[in-house]
């Protein structure tokens, strides 16, 4: 039973992560659905969430590859989203490094990795990485955050 339940957690977290992120970003007109909406989760555990995405033609400088503002804005949402999945607060942000190592072509599929490495009672803490798909790490991130906000539950229904 206790597999059982584990492996159906697992398995829906993810869409649990999705439905709350739909309900706290999307359409709110807020910072972050144009972001989000780009963005695909394709796994997730509490502490940790993996999405891919194509750069597109608006999401590019006058180079032709991924905009530096795109980017530390993905680290800021995708380590949000990690610490979410870990103690159910946004927070807010107190602190935020980034550094690029290597540009992301438009046209090109990347692969950002929020993870949270530390969460107390009033700080958390996380880590951001964008790779291309060859598996080059293109942007590492680190991202601390005040967790003084509000509790949101996850959905507990049957998700499908």
């Amino acid at each position: 039973t206790t597999l059982l339940y584990t492996i159906k957690f697992e398995m829906s977290f993810a869409k649990a992560v999705s439905k709350v992120l739909q309900k706290n970003l999307m359409g709110t007109g807020n910072f972050g659905p144009k972001t989000m909406s780009h963005l695909k989760i394709t796994d997730a555990i509490p502490g940790r969430v993996t999405f891919k995405m194509t750069v597109e033609q608006g999401d590019g400088n006058l180079y032709g590859t991924m905009h530096g503002g795109l980017g530390a804005s993905l680290v800021d949402l995708c380590s949000t989203v990690a610490i979410f999945t870990k103690c159910n607060r946004w927070g807010i942000s107190t602190d935020m490094q980034i550094s690029y190592l290597k540009a992301a072509p438009v046209g090109q599929e990347i692969e950002i990795v929020g993870q949270c490495d530390k969460a107390g009672k009033t700080l958390a803490f996380s880590s951001c990485f964008i790779y291309n798909n060859k598996g080059d790490l293109l942007i590492k991130g680190q991202h601390t955050k005040f967790m003084g906000t509000p509790y949101v539950e996850l959905p507990t229904e049957e998700l499908d």
